[in-house]
C-alpha cells in the first residue's frame, strides 16, 4: 500500500512538472493518455494553433544518456516518415530538461482494443492490412525497421489504420553496406527489443530484427483481426486454425506466416497487393481452382489449368533436399496440457538441424505442394499423464500408403517423447524400403536396422556440433555396418573440423562407391579433391544448380572461410555463404559455430552475438572438444569487443570451467585468437600460459604472445618474447625464427628506418644458419638459405649462389625455390611472368605445406606481399588488393601447439597487409573498404612502437579526410 501511494504521489508530482514545462513551450496539458516503457504520453492543446496534440515526454527513471539518445532517434525517425498511415510529428524540443515531441492526437481505439470485442469483418481487415503494409513499405524503403508491430501500436477507426510508437525502431544497412555503419549501438548485444509474442521465429532463435520480421508481425496482427485469436493460441485449435478466414486471404496469410523468412512474401508491397487483390473475384476464382487442383491431384488425377499440367512437379522446381511439412496435431481425450499443445512445434525444433532436411512447422503448409514434399500429420491420445502419439508421413498431397510412427510416453518427460518422435520420423524417411523421396542418398545408407540406428544417432550429434561424440558415433556406425558409405563421408567432415588430415581409410570406403550417391552428392564428393581454385569454382556451380543442396553450401562456406582468402576471396564471402546455410538449416550447429567465428573476426558484434545465442540454444555440450570450441568462441568474442578487464574475466572463468584444463590441445587456445582479429587476447592468454608450470603451455604461449605483439606493432616486445622462447627451450631453430622475422620486415619494407648495418647483421646470422657446418637440420638450413637469397637480391649483399644450391634438394612442389625464381623475374621487371610463375603457390594449403613439404612459416606472408607488389607494378591494383586478403584465412595444420606455423605469421602480418591495402583501395576510389582497413590499422597499431604508432596516426587522419563513418 505504501509503495502504491508513493508511486501515485511520484507520478502526480511528475505530471505537474510536465504541465509546467510544456506550458513554457505553448502547450496546455489536459490529462495523461498513457505510459510506456520509455515515455509518458499526455493530451495537450497547442495554444497558438488551437489544436489537440499528443505529447510524449521521456519518463524520469529512463532519463539516461542512452535513453535520451534513443528518444531523439524515435522523434527523428517519425519526422522523416511522412505518410497518412504513420502518426505525424509536429514538434520536438526539450523543456525544463525533459526531452519531448508532439504528434497528432488519435482519438480512437487501437486494434488491440477492437479485437477484444470480436473479429473484424473481412473488408475491414483487408483495409487494415493494406494501410499497415503501406506504412511498413515506406518504413523499409527508408532503411528502418519498426521492431514492435502489434495490435496495441496500431490505431483503427474502421476506415484507416495508423502505425505508432517507433521507440525501438532501428536502421538497417543497404545491400553490400557494412553492418557497423547502420547497426543499433543503443541496444546491448543479445538483447531482443520488441514484444516477444509478436516476434518472428528467427528473432526468437536469436537473429536480428529485419523487414521480414516486421512483415511476420504484420501477418500476426492481420490474423488476429480476422479471428480475435492470437496466432499462438490458435495453434491449439488444430484444424480450426483457419476457420473464419476466407480461402483467398488464408492462402496469402499462410505464406506470410511461413516458418522461414525466405518462404514469405518478399516485401511489404507484394504482401499488400496480394492481400488487397483477394477481394477481386478473378483472384478468388484462381485460388478456388488451385485448391480443387490440389484435392484432385491427391486422388491421382491429372488436372490442366491454363497451359500447365499437374505432373508430379508442377508448379514447383525440383529440390535438392527433403521438405517436410508438420501440420498441427489432432488431440483426442486429452486435458489440453501445455505439453500436448506444444508437441508439434517441439518436434519441428528437434528436426530442423538434420543436414538433408528442410522442416516447416504448423502454419507453413500450403494447399498444394509438389509430390516430392512430405507432409506429417499427428494424432495424440491421452489419459491422465499418459500419451500415445501416432504420426503419418505421406509424399505430397498424393494418396497412397503412408509411413506410420507410433510412440508412447507421458507428460512428465516431454523431452524423451519428442526425441522418440524425431528419431521415428527420421528413420521412416531414411528407410531403404521407403520411396518417399528419391533425392536422398538411400543407396549409401546402412543395410541393417542396427546400422541405421547408429547412423541416425551420429547424424544428430553432427547437427548439434558435438564433435567428439559425433566422431565416436560415426565410428560405431561404421563398425556395425560397413555398407554405410555416407557414414564415412560425414565422418571425414567431422575429422576435418577436429583438425585431422584426411584419413585414407575413410576415403577408401566411399570414393570407389560414388555411383551409389545421387548426382549432386557425387559432384560434391568429387569437388573436394580438386585444387583450391577449381574446388571453389565447382562448389559454386553445384550450389547454383541445386540452390537448396545444403551439404554443398556448407562445404563451399567452409572452404571460403578457411582457405578462400589464399586465392583472393574475402572473409565476407564466407559469411554470406554461411548465412545461406543458416537460412537452409537454422539449427545446424557447425554453421552457427563458423558464423560466430567469422562475424567476430569481421567486427560484427551484434551478428556474432546472435549466432552465438542460436548456438547456445542447441544445449550444453559434454565432449571435451566441443566444450573447448565453445569456450574459444566466448574468449574470442570478449577480446574482440570488450574492454581488457571484462575480457580477462571471461578468460579466467573459461579456464576454471569443468574439463577445460584436461583438454589435450589446450595449448592451441591463444594461437587461435588472432583468427578472431583479437591479437590483444593472444598476448594476454599467451602470457598467462607462459607463466604456468606446464612446458607445452609455456612454449605455445610464448609463440602466441610473440606474433600477437607483431600484429600490434610492438616489435621490440615481440623480439624479447622470441628471445625468451629460444633460451627457455634451447631450440636453435627458434633462433632462426628471430632472424626470419627481421629479414621479412626488411624485405617487405616495414623497417626502412633501420641502419644499413642492420641488414648486414641479419645476413651474417642467416649465412651461419645456412652453412653446412651449422647444427640446424637440413630443412632449417634451407629456410635460412631461401630468405638470405631473397633478401640479398633486394637489399644488396654478397653472392648467395652457394646457399641457393641448398634449395635444389627441396622436395616437390618446391615452393621456396619457385618463389625465389619468380622474384628473379620480377627483379628484371618481368612482373607478369613472375605472377604466372608463382600463381599455383597460392593454392598450397597448410596441411600440405607442413605435412609432406616442410616450409618456412614466413613463406605465405612473403609470397602474397610480393605478389601484391608485382600486381601493383603492372597496374592491376584490384588484384594487388585481393592478394592482401590472404591473412583472413583460418588455415592451420592440426593443432598449433608447438613451433610457429604459416598461419601464425599470416595473422601477425594482417595489420601490415591492411596498411598497404588501404592505400590501394583509396587510390582505386573504393573508399568504404579503405575506411574499414584504415580503421583496423588505427585500432591495432595505436600502442605500437613509434614507427607503427605513427602509421596508426596517419590512418586516423585518413579516416577524417575520407569522412569515414565511425564504427558501430
Amino acid at each position: 500500500m505504501a509503495a502504491g501511494m508513493f508511486c501515485g504521489l511520484f507520478m502526480s508530482t511528475f505530471f505537474e512538472r510536465v504541465r509546467a514545462a510544456l506550458a513554457s513551450k505553448g502547450y496546455g496539458v489536459l490529462r495523461e493518455l498513457g505510459s510506456g516503457g520509455m515515455g509518458v504520453v499526455v493530451l495537450a492543446r497547442h495554444v497558438k494553433l488551437d489544436r489537440l496534440v499528443a505529447v510524449k515526454v521521456i519518463r524520469p527513471e529512463m532519463h539516461t544518456a542512452v535513453a535520451t539518445e534513443r528518444f531523439g532517434v524515435e522523434s527523428k525517425t517519425l519526422a522523416a516518415l511522412s505518410h497518412p498511415n504513420i502518426v505525424p510529428v509536429y514538434d520536438a524540443d526539450e523543456a525544463d530538461g525533459l526531452p519531448y515531441y508532439a504528434m497528432k492526437y488519435l482519438d480512437g481505439e487501437t486494434v488491440a482494443d477492437r479485437v477484444r470485442k470480436g473479429p473484424l469483418g473481412s473488408d475491414e481487415v483487408r483495409k487494415l492490412g493494406r494501410d499497415l503494409l503501406d506504412a511498413l513499405e515506406l518504413v523499409h524503403t527508408r532503411r528502418a525497421v519498426h521492431r514492435d508491430v502489434k495490435p496495441a501500436n496500431i490505431f483503427w477507426d474502421g476506415k484507416s489504420a495508423v502505425l505508432v510508437d517507433f521507440g525501438i525502431a532501428k536502421r538497417v544497412p543497404l545491400p553490400g553496406q557494412p553492418a557497423e555503419q547502420t547497426g543499433d549501438p543503443l541496444t546491448e548485444p543479445g538483447a531482443r527489443p520488441g514484444t516477444r509474442s509478436y516476434m518472428s521465429p528467427e528473432q526468437l532463435a536469436g537473429a536480428e530484427a529485419s523487414p521480414a520480421s516486421d512483415l511476420y508481425a504484420a501477418a500476426l496482427v492481420i490474423y488476429e483481426a480476422y479471428t480475435a485469436w492470437h496466432w499462438l493460441e490458435a495453434q491449439r485449435r488444430g484444424w480450426r486454425v483457419w476457420s473464419g478466414i476466407p480461402g483467398p486471404e488464408a492462402r496469402v496469410l499462410r505464406r506470410a506466416l511461413a516458418w522461414k523468412p525466405e518462404r514469405r512474401w518478399p516485401d511489404a508491397a507484394v504482401f499488400r497487393r496480394r492481400l488487397w487483390r483477394t477481394g477481386v473475384w478473378p483472384f478468388q476464382l484462381r485460388t478456388i481452382l488451385l485448391t480443387i487442383a490440389g484435392l484432385v491431384a491427391g486422388a491421382g488425377v491429372t488436372v490442366a489449368i491454363g497451359h500447365q499440367k499437374q505432373e508430379g512437379k508442377w508448379p514447383f522446381h525440383p529440390s535438392a533436399s527433403v521438405e517436410l511439412y508438420v501440420t498441427p496435431f489432432d488431440t483426442i481425450a486429452t486435458r489440453g496440457s501445455a505439453v500436448v499443445a506444444g508437441l508439434a512445434g517441439a518436434l519441428v525444433r528437434k528436426l530442423i538441424g538434420y543436414p538433408d532436411f528442410s522442416v516447416y512447422g504448423p502454419g507453413s503448409l500450403p494447399w498444394l505442394r509438389r509430390n516430392a514434399a512430405l507432409v506429417l500429420r499427428g494424432t495424440v491420445h491421452g489419459v491422465g499423464d499418459s500419451l500415445s502419439v501416432e504420426l503419418q508421413i505421406r509424399a505430397g498431397t498424393r494418396g497412397g500408403q503412408p509411413s506410420v510412427i507410433s510412440v508412447r510416453g507421458d507428460t512428465r518427460h516431454p523431452d524423451l517423447l519428442v526425441d522418440s518422435l524425431a528419431f521415428g520420423v527420421v528413420r521412416a524417411i531414411w528407410n531403404r524400403e521407403n520411396s518417399l523421396d528419391p533425392s536422398l542418398p538411400l543407396g549409401a545408407l546402412p543395410q541393417t536396422s542396427a546400422g541405421l540406428a547408429a547412423w541416425l544417432a551420429a547424424e544428430r550429434l553432427f547437427a548439434d556440433a558435438r564433435w567428439g561424440q559425433a566422431d565416436a558415433a560415426y565410428a560405431v556406425a561404421e563398425a556395425i555396418d560397413s555398407t554405410c558409405r555416407l557414414c564415412y563421408w560425414r565422418h571425414r567432415q567431422v575429422q576435418q573440423w577436429l583438425g585431422r588430415d584426411p584419413d585414407p581409410a575413410l576415403m577408401a570406403h566411399y570414393l570407389p562407391y560414388l555411383h551409389s550417391f545421387p548426382p549432386r552428392y557425387e559432384s560434391l564428393m568429387r569437388a573436394v579433391s580438386l585444387p583450391l581454385r577449381a574446388r571453389l569454382d565447382t562448389l559454386r556451380r553445384i550450389t547454383e544448380q541445386w540452390d537448396d543442396f545444403f551439404p554443398a553450401w556448407f562445404q563451399r562456406a567452409d572452404d571460403l572461410y578457411h582457405r578462400g582468402p589464399l586465392v583472393g576471396y574475402a572473409r565476407a564471402d564466407a559469411v554470406e555463404a554461411f548465412q545461406k546455410t543458416v537460412r537452409l538449416r537454422p539449427a545446424f550447429g557447425p554453421s552457427l559455430e563458423h558464423l560466430t567465428w567469422a562475424l567476430t573476426a569481421e567486427g560484427d558484434s551484434s551478428g556474432a552475438w546472435a549466432a552465438w545465442r542460436r548456438l547456445e540454444a542447441l544445449g550444453n555440450p559434454s565432449d571435451a572438444f566441443t566444450v573447448a570450441i565453445r569456450s574459444l568462441l566466448r574468449v574470442g568474442y570478449a577480446f574482440r569487443f570488450q574492454d581488457s578487464t571484462a575480457a580477462r574475466r571471461v578468460l579466467d572463468s573459461v579456464l576454471v570451467a569443468e574439463g577445460i584444463q584436461r583438454f589435450p590441445q589446450l595449448a592451441a587456445g591463444p594461437r587461435y585468437l588472432p583468427s578472431f582479429d583479437a591479437s590483444v587476447g593472444a598476448v594476454a592468454m599467451g602470457e598467462l600460459f607462459e607463466a604456468s608450470g606446464d612446458r607445452v603451455l609455456q612454449r605455445s604461449g610464448l609463440v602466441a604472445a610473440t606474433f600477437g605483439l607483431v600484429s600490434l606493432g610492438q616489435l621490440a616486445s615481440a623480439r624479447a618474447e622470441l628471445g625468451r622462447l629460444r633460451d627457455r627451450f634451447d631450440a636453435p631453430e627458434l633462433g632462426l625464427t628471430e632472424r626470419e622475422l627481421d629479414g621479412a620486415l626488411l624485405i617487405l619494407g616495414f623497417e626502412t628506418a633501420a641502419s644499413p648495418s642492420e641488414w648486414s647483421r641479419v645476413a651474417e646470422a642467416l649465412a651461419r644458419d645456412a652453412d653446412p657446418r651449422s647444427t640446424l637440420s637440413e630443412v632449417a638450413r634451407r629456410r635460412a638459405a631461401w630468405l638470405l637469397s631473397l633478401a640479398s637480391r633486394r637489399l644488396g649483399g654478397a653472392d648467395t649462389a652457394q646457399y641457393r644450391a641448398l634449395l635444389l634438394g627441396e622436395p616437390l612442389p618446391r615452393p621456396l625455390g619457385r618463389l625465389l625464381a619468380a622474384d628473379a623475374l620480377a627483379h628484371r621487371g618481368r612482373y607478369s611472368e613472375a605472377l604466372q610463375a608463382s600463381d599455383t603457390l597460392t593454392e598450397l594449403e597448410a596441411p600440405t605445406l607442413s605435412g609432406t613439404v616442410p616450409v618456412d612459416p614466413f613463406f605465405r606472408t612473403v609470397l602474397h606481399m610480393l605478389r601484391a607488389e608485382w600486381s601493383a607494378a603492372t597496374g592491376q591494383s584490384r588484384d594487388a588488393a585481393r592478394e592482401l586478403l590472404w591473412f583472413q584465412n583460418n588455415d592451420v595444420s592440426g593443432y598449433p601447439t608447438r613451433d610457429p606455423q604459416v598461419a601464425d605469421v599470416d595473422w601477425a602480418f594482417g595489420t601490415f597487409a591492411r596498411w598497404r591495402r588501404a592505400a590501394l583501395l583509396e587510390r582505386g576510389g573504393r573508399h568504404d573498404e579503405a575506411c574499414h582497413a584504415y580503421r583496423d590499422v588505427a585500432r591495432l597499431w595505436s600502442r605500437g612502437d613509434p614507427p607503427y604508432r605513427a602509421r596508426a596516426d596517419s590512418a586516423a587522419r585518413r579516416l577524417v579526410t575520407l569522412e569515414c563513418k565511425a564504427a558501430a
